[in-house]
């Protein structure tokens, strides 16, 4: 079939292909609409012939396409539908309206991104592996180029497609190694048959160190040249590129490149929160000037600030966390059950189910997410309540937290006063269309 063969044609009965968007590792990308309703756009992949030719791939297909589409992550690319028509084999994804995160980085000309949007990308990048992973789900193929960044600046992860089981193999039947040298980390390169998420964590440093210095730590001008780098040169100090990046920040890059993968993080997750540590000290640091000055002239508002500010910005932290995850999962919840009626409509393979179960789980976080939040709100009496309206009628860089404040203020007054406290319904008024708090 010719690269272009696709395009103006129907396939599924349902799904017109408008254009070719790309090729990658996987296959062939093609923008696609549905024909009974041309607003809703499909990202469609075509998977490479020499994949779909290994018994073992096709066997698998069907297998891992199931685990893939239950990965529903803000974070993650959905992965709508999955058949095969005659020996092609075909993905429906959700189209992400952005770019991918190496044409972003190619736009800055070597220069790099600044440190915040670095490690905003990479914090969603991980939070997206964290979740495949708590599924027994390795990417295999993490890289720049199969991160988009959408309209929001939200970093979405793709390319599932080749990800296997934690036991899964590594090789094609022709003997090719899954995945690009300049992200792979040593054990995969190896082919040592113990590959496991901490060989996403090491990928997802090699987009770090690629975001902040502008370039990749290892490459070549052949996959032989860039494996021996990443089998046996020391790891690179992204400073070296970049003398602007703080030394914190470049030991986080280098933990997370070490050659074994013991002396890596652990998991995404500790990934996350030494990056979470790092930015809580900047803010540490910023109120203990401030107290020190407060209790030099003799105020006894210091002596609360030094106790209180950063116990109530961690609530501030945790309540925008459970409220915007609420939110999320509301518009999660509209979503599917839009796409449910779809493919309850529409014949999709059976995706119905996998909708009904994302809806369910998404009421289970919501219900969660609510009782967390009512339970912070409670726990906030605690504090002076002097700072805490201080603190909180403070600016604040981060959008969504800062949405919050205004609202967690008035929830708070409203408990003090009335003892009421907020309710799911109460919640569902303040999000927004985005599936984030609105003021």
């Amino acid at each position: 079939m010719r690269d272009d063969s696709l395009i103006g044609r129907t396939i599924h009965s349902n799904i017109f292909i408008e254009k070719k968007l790309g090729e990658g590792g996987m296959g062939r990308v093609y923008l696609a609409h549905n024909i009974e309703i041309p607003d809703r756009k499909y990202a469609v992949k075509v998977l490479k012939p020499e994949l779909t030719r290994d018994p073992s791939f096709t066997q698998r297909f069907y297998e891992e396409a199931c685990h893939q589409a239950e990965l529903d992550h803000p974070n993650i690319v959905r992965m709508l539908d999955y058949f095969h028509v005659g020996d092609e084999y075909f993905l429906i994804l959700e189209y992400v309206d952005g770019q991918a995160l190496s044409d972003l980085v190619d736009s800055k000309g070597g220069r790099g991104l600044p440190e915040k949007q670095a490690l905003s990308i990479i914090g969603g990048v991980l939070a997206g592996l964290n979740f495949a992973h708590q599924r027994a789900i390795v990417h295999r193929d993490v890289k720049s180029s199969n991160v988009l960044v959408d309209s929001e600046g939200r970093a979405r992860l793709t390319d599932f497609g080749i990800a296997m089981r934690a036991a899964g193999l590594a090789r094609t039947s022709e003997g090719h190694i899954i995945g690009t040298p300049e992200y792979m980390s040593p054990e995969q390169l190896r082919d040592s048959g113990a590959i496991d998420h901490r060989s996403d964590v090491y990928s997802a440093g090699v987009i770090l160190f690629e975001m902040l210095a502008g370039k990749l730590p290892f490459h070549g001008a052949s996959f032989q040249t860039v494996q021996a780098q990443q089998l046996t040169s020391p790891v690179p100090d992204p400073r070296a590129a970049n003398p602007k990046i703080r030394r914190r920040v470049a030991d986080m890059v280098k933990r997370a490149l070490q050659k074994s993968p013991v002396d890596r993080y652990q998991g995404c997750m500790q990934f996350i929160k030494a990056i979470e540590a790092y930015q809580r000290r900047g803010i540490w640091k910023y109120y203990m000037v401030a107290a020190s000055l407060l209790i030099a002239a003799g105020i006894y508002a210091g002596l609360s600030m030094i106790r209180d500010v950063p116990l109530i910005n961690d609530a501030v932290r945790t309540t925008s966390h459970d409220f915007n995850l609420f939110c999320r999962e509301q518009q999660n919840v509209v979503n599917n059950t839009r796409l449910k009626r779809i493919a309850d409509a529409e014949g999709l393979s059976g995706t119905s189910d996998v909708f009904a179960k994302r809806i369910d789980a998404s009421g289970a976080t919501m219900d969660s997410s609510v009782k967390e939040y009512r339970s912070v709100i409670q726990h906030m009496t605690k504090f002076n309540s002097w700072t805490l309206g201080r603190v909180l009628k403070q600016a604040d860089p981060e959008p969504s937290t800062a949405a919050v404040r205004p609202v967690l203020q008035s929830d708070y007054n409203r408990f003090t006063a009335k003892g009421e406290l907020p309710t799911r319904d109460s919640m569902l008024a303040r999000c927004g269309p985005l599936g984030w708090v609105s003021q």
